[in-house]
């Protein structure tokens, strides 16, 4: 992926991490425990952004950074906090936190 666009991706998850993280401290979610969350969903958002397998694709189509932090977000939620997908942890819930 050229730097450009990993930087604009960095800054779109920079964004969307800022109001994610005020959604887990509005909902009684520990400081450090939503910094693991949103660590892992930084991971998981990167690792799905530069898999070399979608990269000719990549060429075609961009992905949507508030869709793929969404799912990152989702993912890191239902790993460390499986309880809270039923609640403020499922993907609407975090839709909606960043709109």
């Amino acid at each position: 992926m050229p730097n450009l666009d990993q930087e604009t991706y960095s800054v779109h998850f920079a964004r969307f991490a800022s109001k994610f993280e005020k959604h887990l401290l509005n909902h009684g979610v520990s400081c450090s425990e939503a910094d693991i969350i949103i660590e892992d969903s930084s991971t998981i958002f990167f690792d799905r952004l530069n898999k070399p397998k979608k990269t000719f694709l990549k060429l075609f189509k961009k992905e949507d950074p508030m869709s793929l932090f969404i799912e990152s977000a989702s993912h890191a939620v239902q790993k460390h906090l499986p309880e809270a997908q039923k609640s403020f942890g499922s993907y609407k819930a975090i839709e909606d936190c960043l709109n």
